[in-house]
């Protein structure tokens, strides 16, 4: 969890850790989650985190450490509101809005979580069933080494749009920080979401004829969850246009919602 070890630079100046990558460019679910613990940072911990909305503008370099400033919008009565702004070099790469709340009782009910689910015994691991469509290890799954992912059922297309279903926890214990548990969160949504948005269409999202690349991110955080404990991630992306994929998520722990999220990408066919 070192990746979320920000150092305070000035008043609402961060500065993050880079991670030891195979890729071209920075996990768009690593600048996310740093960017939210940039934002918890300035807020008083009564007050927790309930939604976030970012936009990706550009590819972050893994040669240089990213810098967040964090602007306080408001602190009102129960919510306060942060926007985050990161670059790297001279450029903005990413723009954060963030929203807090003071926990307060309130109605509440949940969606039911799918049912005819495989367990996470007997679910395939992410790597495995990668490995065996490409006949390859993809060198890029060693960036999630932190994570357990299994594929709870075989992605398919639906009059729906694609379906794709997935188990997901750390590999380790994580400390009783919900403010740490909600930055996975947020880290771990990132991970699969885009490429539901091929299962419709006969194209492997890892193709080289494929351009990829997130544009924006939502996400809702409805319960407290333990990112060291399964939550099953039920995606779907219901359109797709313009060489943009549209997909949504749900994840879910002991039987309830805690968290939705959504997100458009670019899906550009290239070759």
């Amino acid at each position: 969890m070192q990746l979320f070890d920000l150092v305070e630079v000035g008043k609402g100046k961060f500065r993050g850790p880079q991670p030891d990558t195979q890729w071209q460019r920075l996990f768009g679910g690593q600048v996310m989650a740093q960017s939210l613990v940039a934002a918890m940072r300035t807020i008083p911990e009564n007050r927790v985190v309930h939604s976030l909305h970012g936009y990706f503008l550009r590819p972050g370099s893994r040669e240089e450490p990213l810098r967040f400033g964090v602007e306080h919008v408001r602190d009102g009565r129960t919510f306060s509101a942060r926007r985050v702004i990161t670059r790297q070099h001279d450029d903005v790469i990413f723009d954060l809005n963030v929203s807090f709340q003071e926990p307060e009782e309130g109605f509440s009910h949940s969606a039911v979580q799918p049912e005819s689910v495989a367990t996470p015994e007997d679910s395939s691991p992410l790597g495995q069933v990668l490995e065996e469509r490409f006949g390859a290890p993809i060198r890029m799954l060693s960036e999630w080494d932190a994570l357990d992912v299994r594929l709870a059922s075989t992605p398919v297309p639906s009059q729906n749009g694609g379906v794709m279903r997935a188990w997901v926890r750390t590999q380790d214990a994580m400390p009783e920080d919900p403010r740490l548990h909600a930055a996975v969160l947020a880290y771990l949504t990132d991970l699969l979401l885009l490429s539901v948005s091929t299962v419709q269409h006969e194209v492997e999202f890892l193709s080289p004829n494929l351009q990829t690349a997130s544009i924006d991110h939502a996400m809702w955080f409805h319960r407290p969850a333990h990112c060291d404990r399964w939550l099953l991630y039920d995606m779907v992306s219901p359109s797709a246009s313009g060489a943009r994929g549209f997909c949504q998520g749900r994840l879910f722990q002991d039987g309830k919602l805690v968290a939705s999220c959504a997100q458009e990408g670019l899906i550009r066919l290239v070759g």
